[in-house]
């Protein structure tokens, strides 16, 4: 019966709560401000385009890893922009883990996915060249997990450039 009351009262267009008065919010005025951006992660100098991240793989892989393709779109953005810089040469490392000569075929197939990578974006095939290093050219201990790390790595040599053109329009 109670539910039955209920219903009945619900139907009927009538709440069970008193109406309650409610003062409107008072207007906010949220403003944002965009943080300062972070440190460049790509630089140019005059031997090489310089990353401050890593260009990531799937282990054991030449798969690139989603998350290295906004640096290497910023690589291909410096290229782009420097049109001087005639030829690149895409370095593959490894650390010493594993057989050599696997390492050197592994860091070879790196270094031409990041080719294919760059020359998908727009920049001709001919000013770039990739050469897989393997564990030949460490830049740290392999002993630990820190100079192993560091080891792994993608680097972009400058081999050949000419004079920065500067373009001059007439009034």
């Amino acid at each position: 019966m109670r539910y039955v009351l209920i219903a009945a009262v619900l139907a009927s267009g009538c709440s069970l709560l008193p109406a309650a008065k409610q003062e409107p919010f008072p207007v906010m005025n949220v403003t944002a401000e965009r943080p300062p951006p972070g440190p460049d992660k790509v630089i140019l100098t005059p031997s090489n385009i310089a990353i401050t991240d890593k260009v990531q793989f799937e282990t054991g892989k030449a798969d690139l890893k989603p998350v290295s393709l906004p640096l290497l779109d910023e690589v291909v953005g410096v290229m782009k922009s420097n049109p001087q810089i005639e030829i690149v040469e895409i370095g593959g490392h490894t650390d010493s883990t594993g057989a050599a000569d696997f390492n050197r075929t592994l860091s070879q197939q790196r270094a031409e996915s990041v080719m294919r990578y760059i020359t998908s974006k727009g920049i001709k095939k001919d000013r770039l060249t990739a050469k897989g290093f393997g564990p030949d050219v460490p830049v740290a201990d392999n002993e630990s997990d820190v100079g192993r790390e560091a080891n792994r790595r993608v680097e972009f040599n400058i081999i050949k450039q000419g004079p920065k053109k500067t373009v001059v329009k007439d009034e």
